[in-house]
């Protein structure tokens, strides 16, 4: 009995820390529900980082791409997002590691 009690402990344990890793799907770009805006683009970017403490513990890693796209709306203020290109990069600390995404796109005004 002992045996079950410590599988089910170390599945839930397990369970427990690879939900922690993971982050929101998020929808890249402008929906089209009608004609796409036409005219001229302007380019917009934006950028989120994240740390991961002694490549176990992470800090803001989950929701930078959310963030980053808060940031890229944000700058397109109320614009039409299209062509969006997303970017990642990584490096080393002393105690962990950073990543970084960057999202460029362009914004058409809507008419």
């Amino acid at each position: 009995m002992n045996k079950l009690k410590l599988r089910i402990a170390l599945a839930a344990t397990t369970l427990a820390l690879l939900a922690g890793c993971a982050g929101r799907p998020v929808a890249l770009g402008t929906p089209v529900t009608g004609t796409v805006p036409t005219g001229e683009s302007r380019s917009i970017s934006a950028e989120a980082c994240g740390f991961q403490l002694f490549l176990f513990i992470p800090i803001g890693i989950n929701g930078r791409l959310e963030s980053a796209y808060s940031m890229l709306e944000a700058k397109a203020g109320g614009d039409f997002i299209t062509d969006v290109e997303v970017q990642e990069r990584w490096s080393y600390g002393f105690v962990g590691t950073s990543y970084c995404t960057e999202l460029r796109a362009k914004a058409i005004r809507a008419r």
